[in-house]
């Protein structure tokens, strides 16, 4: 019988194969003890002035395997909501928007495994406070033309903020999905205009973000997830000239890129929105008299006649939209109804009732999406548009304001959806002013903010 003999290299070999064996399973040991780890909560533990339209988002350090029965969050006070999964990214967005001056308690509820099995062992829990809901609206200003401003609507103590300061003055905005920034178009004294961006909340002054040479450069819209926007380009090779016809364009925030959205120099538009979802994008395409829809994931299609070249409006879960469009009345004259469409049937309701002799415009989804306000008139007609509530398939309307010598305009909801600010303009005073105003929805009390102020949109 042979023995085996080792030499002492043989043996050191040995011993090291062995003892990297053993540290190699303790490691392994210790990885499945440790389970997986979240790298950041936002809103953050105690962070305050939080948006109402904040979604919740954490981050762990593994890719999850994403399978969650329910909603794995606890809020205190309690709000419903949806989540979504993007890799390591749990997104949490509610049905409604967190109340005003607010505390929530959130907790996580479920337990979250990654994709290798490890198991998310400490469960966090935390809190955050919500802001004060504003007003941002545009006014004129002595000797620079209209800027933006923010303003409180429901402390008329509270003096407005103004944002910008721009020499020229501002002639359009756009509010991003978040209600973080806001991306305006600002006036040069040739008739041209550049974008620039400003924060919400004004921590820092306007920046550039393009310089569009000669071009008038305005319409923005923001895609939701705040990385590109779209934007109309409208050429103006001489100064003081007259803009050429729209064409839609790309702005990447990041890299500062900006390309035209079609190759086809004959597609013409303006009035670009976005669903809520970001895979649809509305625009008007004037020569055709439609408005066009278009999916950036497959290339669709959708086509809703439009003769009027009125902006759509989409709802808030992102699968229906509001055209107005030119019809026919029963008093044999023309009217303009809300026509609804669904892009993923092309299905078309006519809202405002068949045969109706009514003037309806300006549609706005509550944020639940359960109501629409608009602006409505008698065809043909020279009183001014009144406020109108109806539900999306046009049932349970009824009048909010009835004064006949006054146009109403612009009217947005605020995030809870009780109140509603709107442009106001006298038919009948000589030199009138546009206001804005502030209706309560359940009381219909109704009352002035600012004179003049006129684009209102609320700050979340």
């Amino acid at each position: 019988m042979s023995t085996l003999n080792l030499s002492l290299f043989d043996k050191s070999v040995a011993f090291t194969l062995i003892l990297m064996g053993l540290i190699t399973a303790l490691i392994v040991w210790r990885g499945s003890q440790v389970g997986v780890q979240i790298v950041s909560i936002t809103p953050a533990d105690g962070a305050t002035d939080v948006s109402t339209r904040a979604e919740i988002e954490i981050t762990f350090d593994k890719i999850m395997s994403g399978a969650v029965d329910d909603i794995p969050f606890a809020f205190e006070p309690p709000i419903g909501g949806s989540i979504r999964w993007d890799g390591s990214r749990l997104i949490f967005s509610p049905d409604t928007a967190f109340d005003q001056n607010t505390t929530y308690r959130v907790s996580l509820t479920d337990q979250f495994f990654s994709q290798s099995g490890r198991l998310l062992l400490d469960q966090p829990s935390w809190q955050f406070q919500t802001g004060q809901i504003r007003l941002l609206y545009i006014a004129p200003v002595a000797n620079s033309g209209n800027q933006l401003f923010t303003m409180n609507p429901f402390n008329p103590d509270e003096a407005p903020l103004q944002l910008t300061q721009e020499p020229q003055g501002v002639f359009d905005y756009a509010l991003s999905f978040d209600g973080a920034m806001i991306a305006f178009s600002a006036l040069h004294e040739d008739g041209r205009s550049d974008l620039k961006i400003v924060p919400a909340d004004a921590s820092r002054s306007p920046t550039m973000l393009l310089e569009c040479g000669e071009a008038e450069c305005t319409g923005v819209a923001w895609m939701p997830d705040g990385q590109r926007l779209i934007y109309e380009r409208r050429n103006i090779p001489t100064p003081f000239a007259a803009p050429g016809p729209s064409r839609l364009w790309w702005l990447n925030l990041d890299s500062s890129e900006t390309m035209v959205v079609f190759d086809d120099t004959q597609n013409l538009g303006y009035g670009a929105r976005w669903s809520s979802g970001g895979e649809w994008f509305s625009y008007v395409a004037p020569a055709s008299e439609v408005v066009q829809l278009y999916n950036i994931h497959d290339g669709r299609n959708v086509v809703i006649p439009s003769r009027l070249g009125e902006i759509a409006e989409w709802n808030p879960q992102g699968d229906m939209l509001l055209v107005p469009e030119i019809q026919r009345s029963e008093t044999g004259g023309f009217a303009v109804h809300l026509v609804r469409s669904k892009p993923d049937s092309g299905q078309l309701q006519d809202i405002s009732g068949e045969g109706m002799a009514v003037e309806d415009t300006s549609p706005k989804w509550s944020p639940d999406g359960a109501w629409i306000v608009l602006t409505r008139k008698t065809s043909g007609t020279t009183m001014g548009k009144q406020l109108w509530l109806m539900r999306p398939d046009g049932s349970e309307s009824r009048q909010l304001t009835d004064e006949s010598q006054v146009h109403h305009s612009f009217p947005v909801w605020s995030p809870d959806g009780r109140y509603l600010a709107y442009q106001r303009y006298s038919l009948e005073e000589v030199d009138a002013r546009p206001s804005l105003w502030l209706l309560d929805v359940e009381s219909g009390d109704a009352r002035e903010l600012m004179t003049p102020g006129f684009r209102p949109t609320w700050l979340p």
